[in-house]
């Protein structure tokens, strides 16, 4: 579906009390008819580069509502981004290669087909199973499970393919739902995560759990390389995509992704035929998606950060350290 009918579509759903999203949904439209040469990826990525400064400038004045309502914008952004899948210039379409294949040169944008990655308004049949797929991917469950139904709690389980940081048998389970090219992800990973594991994970006191929700296809391309590494260099590589978003994150302007992503691998030992081999891999894209469907189905993750700290879904605002520290103290009280 094109752009801008998309966004007529998403207009025309929008109630009519909603003049923000109506805004930001007419913004988009003006900027496909300046734009007619951009890619769907492109026009996007900078209205939310856009949406992104404004919400830092009013989280730096204090004004934290408007700060929140803007990355609502922000998330319904690349909820559209996420449906368009990768956008070629309307004037220049090239057939896309089969996910088997090595791709020859990926020139801008997103790296997986829309077939590739996960979308919103998935079909619901496809929804409804994709519990059931992501325990086909991932093999049985660990025996180390939290799985608090009850005061409202969620069932979490841990699966052998997770990547974990910590002692399993942990009093706290936390699960943070994360994208690699998310500035927020990313703003977690430098300021709250190394207080988190050296107060709470390294002491036994947490066991955490980090899984992959792409809100574009480069997240997508960034995980399976990260999968392509020993399991013990996969934090390691996560932190380093985090830190330097800006040499291949579309959203930042980046228009050579692959080349991006292949700066990053090479510090870490990959060439680029690897690399190619791990983005191509379709079994791991595959199971990426089924990682992601289950999240939205399980979870009603919409965006990311998202976390599930002990069996309850918290956003990121729940998570920053004056919020979060309290709130494990208060739970690892309550288990004695």
């Amino acid at each position: 579906m094109a752009l801008k009918n998309l966004l007529t579509e998403a207009l025309n759903a929008t109630p009519a009390d909603n003049d923000r999203r109506k805004a930001t949904l007419q913004a988009a439209i003006k900027a496909v008819d300046e734009s007619p040469g951009a890619s769907d990826a492109d026009i996007l990525g900078k209205l939310i580069a856009e949406r992104e400064y404004k919400a830092a400038t009013f989280t730096a004045a204090g004004q934290s509502d408007l700060a929140k309502a803007e990355r609502v914008e922000v998330d319904a952004l690349r909820a559209l981004l996420r449906v368009t899948g990768p956008g070629e210039p309307q004037s220049k379409k090239a057939k896309p290669a089969a996910p088997s294949q090595k791709p020859d040169k990926v020139a801008a944008g997103p790296l997986f087909s829309r077939t590739q990655i996960v979308i919103a308004g998935v079909a619901v049949v496809l929804l409804a199973a994709a519990g059931l797929a992501y325990y086909l991917l991932s093999g049985s469950g660990n025996e180390d499970t939290a799985a608090a139904a009850d005061n409202g709690k969620l069932t979490v389980p841990v699966l052998q393919d997770d990547h974990t940081m910590g002692n399993p048998k942990a009093p706290i389970l936390i699960v943070e739902y994360a994208a690699p090219a998310c500035p927020h992800c990313a703003h977690f990973n430098e300021t709250e995560m190394p207080l988190l594991k050296q107060q709470y994970i390294d002491t036994g006191k947490v066991f955490y759990v980090f899984r992959v929700f792409p809100i574009m296809p480069a997240d997508g391309a960034a995980e399976a390389i990260a999968v392509c590494l020993p399991k013990e260099n996969y934090f390691q590589f996560i932190d380093l995509l985090f830190r330097n978003q800006k040499s291949w994150d579309p959203e930042y302007g980046v228009t050579d992704v692959r080349g991006g992503l292949l700066k990053m691998a090479r510090i870490v030992g990959l060439d680029a035929d690897k690399v190619d081999q791990c983005i191509g891999n379709k079994d791991e894209q595959d199971h990426i998606n089924a990682v992601a469907q289950d999240a939205e189905t399980r979870y009603n993750v919409q965006g990311t950060p998202t976390f599930v700290v002990d069996g309850q879904v918290l956003q990121i605002g729940d998570v920053q350290w004056p919020q979060l520290k309290p709130r494990l103290d208060s739970l690892l009280a309550n288990k004695h």
